[in-house]
């Protein structure tokens, strides 16, 4: 019999009622897009290059840490609820560089070798490369 293998996990939080792969972006990447029972829209994007790739899982790993947590979680810890994560990076966790000080954004972005703007702009770029 056929075996399927486990490429990711991830725990969105929610029950997912419904899941589409498309392409929104006349020309861009296809991905996953999912509803959850509450109506909250989700997308799982595929990252093209290494450099994307090394950011954002450089850009987690601090926020993991710095990130303000409302429920008091550790956001990994709840992403890993049922399974541990894998494959996947956590794009709500990445949101919050915006909602971070300046001087904590400012640290982070040097601890990336990069500057605040530069960081900012390459969030703003995946968000567009989707929408």
């Amino acid at each position: 019999t056929p075996r399927l293998e486990t490429l990711c996990n991830y725990h969105v939080g929610e029950v997912v009622t419904g899941m589409t792969r498309v392409e929104l972006v006349p020309g861009g990447s296809e991905s996953l897009i999912y509803v959850t029972v509450t109506g909250r829209i989700g997308a799982l994007v595929q990252f093209t290059s290494r450099d994307t790739l090394q950011f954002y899982t450089e850009l987690e790993g601090c926020l993991r840490t710095d990130a303000p947590r409302p429920t008091g979680r550790e956001p990994q810890s709840y992403r890993s609820y049922y399974a541990p994560i894998k494959h996947v990076i956590d794009g709500d966790l990445c949101e919050m560089y915006g909602k971070l000080s300046f001087e904590e954004q400012r640290r982070i972005a040097s601890s990336l070798d990069r500057n605040v703007a530069e960081v900012i702009k390459k969030l703003e770029d995946t968000r567009n490369a989707l929408l």
